[in-house]
C-alpha cells in the first residue's frame, strides 16, 4: 500500500479529473495526479518518448528495464515487462535484462546498451568509450533520448521508492501508450 492515499479523482480540478480518467489506470498516475502542477507536464513528456520518440521501442524498453532492475524497483519492472512482451520480446531477452548473468541473447547492440544504463546509473555517467561506442550506434537525438529515459525512470523508481507504489492489482491489458497518446493529444486540442 502506498505511503500516502492516491488524491481522491473528486478532489482534482475537472481538467485532471478528466486527464486521468482517459490514462491507463497506473498508479504512478494515480500519484502524479496528486501534484496538480506536475501531473500533464510529467505525462507529456512519457507521452513524447513513449509515443513520439525516435529511439528503437525494444532498446528504450532494455534501458527503462535495466534502470528499474539496478535501482530495485518492482514497479518499473513489473509494468515494462508486460510493454516488453507487447512489443515482442521473449522473456528469455528480458531476463537476461534483468539480471548480472552473461547476456547470450542480447544483440552486441542491446548489451552495448545495457552498458550504458550501467555506468550512468552506477557511476553517473557513461565512460568515453562506451558513450563514443553508443554514439555511433545512435544519432544525437537517439542518444539524448536514452539518456533523459534513463533519467526519468530513475526518478520513477525514487517516487515510486518514496511513496511505496506497488504494481496496480490488476494489470493493464496492453502497454498503455496509445491511451497516453490520445489524452496528451487531447490536451493540445483543448
Amino acid at each position: 500500500m502506498a505511503r500516502i492515499p492516491y488524491p481522491d479523482p473528486a478532489s482534482l480540478s475537472e481538467d485532471n479529473r478528466r486527464f486521468l480518467a482517459s490514462l491507463p489506470q497506473l498508479n504512478i498516475s494515480r500519484l502524479l495526479a496528486g501534484s496538480p502542477c506536475m501531473f500533464q507536464p510529467l505525462t507529456q513528456v512519457f507521452n513524447a518518448y513513449l509515443n513520439h520518440g525516435e529511439l528503437d521501442p525494444e532498446l528504450r524498453e532494455i534501458a527503462i528495464l535495466r534502470v528499474g532492475y539496478l535501482l530495485d524497483s518492482d514497479y518499473e519492472v513489473v509494468n515494462h515487462k508486460r510493454t516488453a512482451r507487447v512489443i515482442g520480446m521473449d522473456d528469455e531477452r528480458v531476463s537476461e535484462v534483468l539480471s548480472d548473468d552473461e547476456a547470450h541473447q542480447l544483440t552486441p547492440d542491446e548489451q552495448l546498451v545495457v552498458r550504458f544504463v550501467d555506468e550512468v546509473i552506477k557511476e553517473g555517467a557513461a565512460r568515453e568509450d562506451t558513450f563514443r561506442a553508443v554514439e555511433k550506434l545512435m544519432t544525437v537525438a537517439q542518444l539524448i533520448e536514452l539518456s533523459v529515459v534513463i533519467g526519468v525512470y530513475t526518478m520513477v523508481a525514487q517516487i515510486c521508492a518514496t511513496f511505496e507504489i506497488e504494481p496496480e492489482d490488476v494489470p493493464i491489458a496492453d502497454t498503455g501508450l496509445e491511451d497516453i497518446f490520445q489524452a496528451v493529444n487531447k490536451l493540445r486540442d483543448d
